[in-house]
């Protein structure tokens, strides 16, 4: 067998508590140091009863950037969130409601939570990026807080994940993929259907936020749906990016956060390296590093995928790999 040069760069994601009174069970917490140095954290779970979290009582500041991010897993309707949400934001404790799949901006020093699941219709996910690679936060006890109050000071910050207007004008603005061919597959709704126009194993459905939509923080993200086989893209083999990058597969098991249920092969580095896997993983990309193309291999049960990329924008253009003979 060949050596695989980049193996260290392909690592099952870490089931495990996350951070004392952050979150009430067990869920995916991976840092820098778990994936290769790179410059953010990430957690991701399900929500299946009401309760609160992040944190669980009191509320929390932490020293960088942070998105929280609340989707739905229903298969027939992307658009559903499946509850009721409330957070908590600022020393006013200004109180916010959504129960659309939502994406709430923590900018740096702002002090937020408790997350409360108002209502649970159906298992929903929560999963959060923070703009650092090791977790810190500065805990408020809920003796130190004044009572909750209503107001507009941060509605901003509290923005819905699926947005047609913002898709609109990141495509107008010829943003939508960089180069990659989303642009072409946006629905009335705002969503991405790519799957068949682009590539047979590519995302059902599919929502992409960059710096703007997110108050200008250094990230890009997107949140899909995927259930078939195949190759993801027509359009080219290999990109890169000139920020680093983590690409993440991630299961819809609410029971079992280490089932993904599909099997999934992509190129890693100027030798195109085949890394397979089949539990929930990330594919670490460091700046320049070449990956691509994604090949779904099989699919006993639909999985999602979060891109996290250390930019406001997504440069990748496909590129052409020369190998040395």
């Amino acid at each position: 067998m060949l050596p695989r040069k980049h193996k260290h760069l392909v690592k099952p994601l870490l089931v495990r508590s996350g951070p004392e009174g952050l979150y009430p069970e067990p869920l995916i917490w991976m840092e820098g140091k778990d994936m290769e140095g790179f410059n953010a954290c990430f957690s991701y779970g399900f929500v299946k009863k009401p309760g609160s979290c992040h944190p669980v009582e009191g509320a929390v500041m932490h020293p960088y950037d942070e998105v929280l991010v609340f989707a739905g897993i229903d298969l027939e309707n992307f658009r559903n969130l499946g509850g009721e949400v409330s957070i908590e934001l600022g020393e006013e404790r200004e109180e916010y409601v959504f129960t659309d799949p939502t994406v709430v901006c923590i900018p740096k020093g702002l002090v937020h939570g408790p997350v409360k699941y108002r209502r649970v219709d159906r298992p929903f996910v929560h999963y959060t990026i923070s703009l650092a690679p090791q977790y810190q936060a500065t805990v408020i006890p809920p003796a130190e807080l004044g009572p909750v109050t209503k107001g507009t000071k941060y509605q901003h910050l509290v923005k819905p994940l699926i947005d047609p207007e913002r898709m609109r004008k990141n495509y107008e603005r010829g943003r939508i993929g960089s180069g990659m061919g989303y642009e072409s597959v946006i629905d009335e709704y705002g969503v991405m259907r790519p799957r068949g126009r682009m590539g047979p194993g590519n995302a059902d459905s599919l929502v992409w936020l960059y710096g703007d939509d997110l108050e200008g923080f250094e990230l890009n993200f997107t949140w899909g749906h995927y259930s078939q086989c195949g190759k993801w893209h027509r359009g080219g083999e290999v990109h890169s990016h000139p920020e680093e990058e983590i690409l993440i597969f991630v299961g819809f098991d609410p029971d079992n956060l280490e089932y993904l249920g599909a099997e999934v092969e992509q190129g890693m580095g100027y030798e195109g390296e085949r890394h397979i896997v089949n539990v929930p993983s990330v594919y670490i990309c460091p700046k320049g590093f070449p990956h691509l193309p994604v090949i779904t291999r099989w699919v006993d049960k639909p999985y999602g995928f979060i891109v996290c990329c250390l930019s406001p924008d997504h440069d990748s253009p496909w590129v052409e790999v020369k190998t040395e003979e």
